[in-house]
C-alpha cells in the first residue's frame, strides 16, 4: 500500500503549484473568497431539502431537518438569475455541466426522439453524443461552420424536416461570438426544442454583454458554473416558458438528483448574487481584455482568429494560431516550465483549420487584470514558447494580483 503521507504531500505540492501558476484557460476561473469560504463548512455533510416549516421538512415518506438560511439565499439567487437571464424559472440543483446537459435533454425529450448536437471537431462536447444515445434518443449532428463561427441554418432545417428531429442542443465550446440563434429558430420552426449550452458564456449573459438566448429563440439554457460565471464546479438550468419549466422541473427534482450538494449550492448562490451586483463591469472588462491580448499577439507577429463581428472576440476566448511556431508538446512544456497554463486546440486532424491556443481571459479579469497586463502576458507567452526563461517575470505578475475583484470580498 502506498504511503498516504507521501500521496497527500504530492497533492500539497500541486496546490502550491496552482497558486504560483498564471492560469489562462477558457474553461476555468477563481471564486471569490466569500463564495469559497463555505466549501469547507461542516454543513457539507448534510442533505438540503429546503427550509420546511419550523426547521422541519416533511415529504410524508421522509421527514428531515430544514435549512431556512440556505433556502432564503438560494431563492434570492434564483430570482436574480431569472432577472439576468430573462427566464421564467431557474434550477440550481443540478450538479455539473454534464448533469445539466443530461437533465435538460431527459426532461424535454422522450425515448426515441431525435436530438441534434454539435460535432466534437467543431467544438461540441465530447460526451454529448454518447449521452444522447444511452438515454435512448436518436442522434444526429448539426452543420457548423467553425471557420466563420456560425451554424448553417439551411442544412440544419433540411435535417430537421427529413429526420423529424425534436431538439437541437447547442454545445459549442470553440466560439468567439454569439450564435445565429434567431436564424436557427426561424429555420426550424416554433415546435422544436432549442437547448443552449451556455457553460462558457453564462457569466457574460448575466453581465448583459452577450446574447440573451431565451429572447432570441432558445427554450432552455443549461450550463456549468465555473467559467465566465466564476462559481464552484456545479450546474444550472434556466427555462423560458413556465409550462415547460414546470414539467421539466417535476422530472429533474423528483428523480435526477437526491442532494444539490449544499455547500456548492451556497457558493453558487453567492456567485450569482455577485454577478447581479458586479457582473456588467466584470463582463465588459473580460471582452476588453480579450481584444487587448489579441491585438498584442498580432503585434508580435501571430495570426489571431477574428469573431464574425470584425473584432477578435466578443467573449472570454482568444484563438491564437501557433501551427507555424513549432511542435505542440515542446511548446506546451515551455509554457509549463514558465508557470503558464492554457489550452492548445488541434483541429487539423478533422478539418483544414490549424492548431491554436484557446486562451481565456475570465480568470485573470476576475483577479483584476486589465488591458496593460494583457500586453505583458502576450509578451511572456511569446518568449516562453520560444524557449526563453520568463518564470520569474510570471511569478512577479502573478503575485501582484492575489485578490478577487467584482465580488463581495473586502479587498
Amino acid at each position: 500500500m502506498n504511503n498516504i503521507s507521501q500521496i497527500l504531500s504530492e497533492i500539497k505540492l500541486e496546490e502550491e503549484r496552482n497558486l504560483n501558476f498564471l492560469h489562462l484557460t477558457a474553461n476555468e476561473n477563481q471564486m471569490s473568497n466569500t463564495a469559497r469560504s463555505f466549501l469547507g463548512s461542516k454543513i457539507c455533510e448534510r442533505y438540503f431539502f429546503g427550509a420546511g416549516e419550523n426547521d422541519i421538512v416533511d415529504f410524508g415518506h421522509l421527514t428531515a431537518l430544514g435549512f431556512k438560511g440556505v433556502a432564503n439565499l438560494v431563492t434570492t439567487a434564483e430570482n436574480a438569475a431569472k432577472e439576468m437571464l430573462h427566464a421564467s424559472s431557474v434550477n440550481l440543483n443540478v450538479l455539473s455541466g454534464v448533469h445539466a446537459m443530461m437533465s435538460a435533454i431527459l426532461s424535454t425529450t422522450n425515448p426515441g426522439d431525435a436530438v441534434m448536437t454539435v460535432p466534437l471537431e467543431y467544438g461540441g462536447h465530447f460526451a454529448t453524443k454518447k449521452i444522447v444515445e444511452v438515454m435512448g434518443r436518436k442522434h444526429t449532428y448539426a452543420e457548423y461552420d467553425l471557420e466563420n463561427l456560425k451554424f448553417d441554418t439551411k442544412k440544419i432545417a433540411k435535417k430537421f424536416k427529413e429526420e423529424n428531429i425534436k431538439a437541437l442542443y447547442l454545445d459549442v465550446s470553440y466560439y468567439l461570438n454569439p450564435h445565429n440563434l434567431k436564424e436557427i429558430r426561424e429555420a426550424i420552426g416554433d415546435q422544436a426544442i432549442i437547448i443552449y449550452d451556455a457553460s462558457h458564456t453564462i457569466g457574460l449573459m448575466m453581465g448583459q454583454q452577450f446574447q440573451s438566448p431565451l429572447d432570441e429563440g432558445a427554450d432552455v439554457i443549461c450550463a456549468n458554473t465555473h467559467k465566465t460565471l466564476p462559481g464552484p464546479h456545479k450546474g444550472m438550468i434556466a427555462f423560458k416558458d413556465e409550462e415547460l419549466a414546470k414539467n421539466a422541473n417535476a422530472i429533474i427534482n423528483k428523480c435526477l438528483y437526491s442532494t444539490p450538494h449544499i455547500t456548492h449550492l451556497i457558493a453558487l448562490a453567492i456567485t450569482i448574487l455577485e454577478m447581479k451586483e458586479f457582473g456588467i463591469e466584470y463582463a465588459k472588462q473580460i471582452i476588453k481584455n480579450s481584444n487587448a491580448i489579441a491585438e498584442a499577439f498580432v503585434k508580435l507577429g501571430y495570426e489571431v482568429r477574428k469573431a464574425n463581428t470584425g473584432r477578435y472576440s466578443e467573449n472570454h476566448q482568444v484563438h491564437i494560431f501557433i501551427d507555424d511556431k513549432g511542435e505542440k508538446l515542446p511548446m506546451y512544456q515551455n509554457l509549463i516550465n514558465n508557470n503558464i497554463s492554457t489550452n492548445f486546440e488541434n483541429t487539423e486532424l478533422t478539418t483544414n483549420l490549424k492548431m491554436y491556443i484557446r486562451l481565456g481571459t475570465a480568470e485573470i479579469t476576475h483577479r483584476g487584470m486589465k488591458e496593460q497586463e494583457m500586453i505583458i502576458i502576450a509578451d511572456l507567452i511569446d518568449r516562453a514558447i520560444k524557449g526563453q526563461d520568463v518564470k520569474q517575470k510570471v511569478l512577479e505578475l502573478n503575485s501582484n494580483f492575489t485578490k478577487i475583484m467584482y465580488s463581495f470580498d473586502k479587498n
